[in-house]
């Protein structure tokens, strides 16, 4: 009995039912399919919108100072991409509101981001 490689090699085909892939399914499209530079570059806008957000969260959390420039600027930022979601849940505490509505705006721009990603690379 012959020896059975743990890993595939391809060899050269000699004959028509190799060449012909020996009756293995390719995967589909969008499974094979990889991110031209414009589904990319939407993926990254989501992934960065995620991380602002996050990243608000965060310094929101650990009571950093809003007077220093980067911490304002980042919520800042984060209170211009959370506008659309800005009073979708109401709380009596601010700070559980903030995360809630915030962590909404990061779900959806990241689902919409992936969404426009895949559509966008066929």
């Amino acid at each position: 009995m012959p020896r059975r490689s743990l890993w595939h090699r391809r060899t050269a085909a000699t004959d028509e039912t190799a060449k012909a892939g020996a009756g293995r399914r390719r995967a589909p499209r969008w499974l094979r399919s990889r991110h031209n530079p414009v589904s990319a570059m939407i993926l990254a806008a989501g992934w960065a919108a995620v991380v602002i957000l996050a990243l608000g969260m965060l310094l929101t959390w650990g009571d950093a100072n809003p007077g220093n420039t980067l911490v304002d600027a980042t919520l800042d930022a984060g209170r211009w991409l959370a506008t659309p979601f800005h009073d979708v849940f109401t709380r009596s505490d601010p700070d559980e509101q903030l995360y809630i509505n915030w962590t909404l705006a990061g779900v959806v721009y990241y689902a919409l981001a992936r969404t426009l990603s895949w559509m966008t690379r066929f």
